[in-house]
C-alpha cells in the first residue's frame, strides 16, 4: 500500500460529510469517505479512503494519497486523500479520522514520515530470452520491476512471494538471490532511501505465453509488459531504479 503515497487517485463518495454508517447509527461521518473504483483491498473489496479538507458532502473528489492507515488487527488498510501532500501532519490525520478508527489498532504511514524512513523492498526479475517483465507506469513514463515491501516480522522471501501473489496472482516457482541495492533518489518531490533485496524468479510456464497482466489491487490501473533489455540499457525507456541496470 506504500507505493500509492503521492499518487493521483479519483474517489467515489458513498458515504459523504454528514452522513450515518449504514450498519451502526450512532456513527456519523464528519469527514467525507469513499472508495477507488476498480481496486481490491484486503477484504476483497474496494480500497477505502479518507478525504480531508473538503468542508461539504461530495460525490466525487480527485486528491492526492498522503498517508496509509495500516490496521493491525483487520485486514483492509484505508488511503488518506487531500488536495497537497503536506496537508495535515500524523497527529492530525488520527484526529480527523478517529471517529472509525478508534475502533481498530492503527498505524498511519504519511508522506512526511516516508521522506525521513529507510524502506526494505524485495523485488524480482522475470527473464524471457531478451526481455524482462516490468510494471509500466504510464503517469510519470518509467517502468519498475514486480515486488514491493517488506512488513515488519516478513523475511525478504516472503514478501516477495505475497508482492507477486497480490499483484499478478502468481504462485513463484523458483527464486534466486542476487543481491542488495541501496537507492537514494528523489520522487515528486519526495527524497526516498530504499534497501532492496533483489531476486531472480521464474514464474508457472503460462506467464511466459502472454504479452502482459493487469496489476491486481493498484489504484491507478496498470499493467506489466515484456520490454527489450537494451531498451532500458540505452535509455529508451527509464527502469527505476536504475542501479537494477547492472544486474541485467
Amino acid at each position: 500500500m506504500l507505493e500509492y503515497l503521492g499518487k493521483t487517485v479519483d474517489v467515489e463518495i458513498d458515504r459523504p460529510l454528514g452522513s450515518v454508517h449504514p450498519k451502526h447509527e450512532n456513527l456519523h461521518y464528519p469527514i467525507n469517505y469513499g472508495f477507488i473504483p476498480n481496486t481490491i483491498a484486503g477484504d476483497g473489496e474496494e480500497i477505502d479512503a479518507y478525504i480531508l479538507g473538503e468542508y461539504k458532502p461530495l460525490k466525487k473528489f480527485r486528491g492526492i494519497v498522503i498517508a496509509v492507515i495500516k490496521r493491525k488487527d483487520d485486514n483492509e488498510d484505508k488511503l488518506v486523500v487531500a488536495k497537497s501532500l503536506d496537508s495535515y501532519n500524523i497527529q492530525q490525520i488520527k484526529v480527523l479520522t478517529e471517529f472509525q478508527e478508534r475502533f481498530f489498532e492503527s498505524d498511519i504511514i504519511s508522506y512526511n514520515v516516508c521522506k525521513s524512513t529507510i524502506r526494505p523492498t524485495a523485488k524480482g526479475i522475470i527473464r524471457k530470452n531478451n526481455k524482462i517483465l516490468v510494471i509500466e507506469e504510464k503517469e510519470d513514463n518509467y517502468y519498475r520491476l514486480l515486488g514491493g515491501g517488506i512488513e515488519f516480522k516478513e523475511t525478504s522471501t516472503q514478501a516477495l512471494l505475497r508482492e507477486f501473489k497480490e499483484e499478478i496472482g502468481a504462485d513463484i516457482k523458483e527464486y534466486k538471490y542476487l543481491g542488495m541495492m541501496e537507492n537514494i533518489f528523489s520522487f515528486k518531490e519526495m527524497d526516498i532511501h530504499e534497501i532492496c533485496f533483489l531476486y531472480d524468479v521464474i514464474l508457472p510456464d503460462d506467464y511466459y505465453n502472454n504479452d502482459g497482466f493487469e496489476v491486481l489491487g493498484d489504484i491507478i490501473p496498470a499493467t506489466t509488459k515484456w520490454v527489450n533489455i537494451e531498451e532500458f540499457k540505452s535509455r529508451k525507456k527509464e527502469l527505476l531504479p536504475e542501479k537494477v541496470l547492472q544486474y541485467l
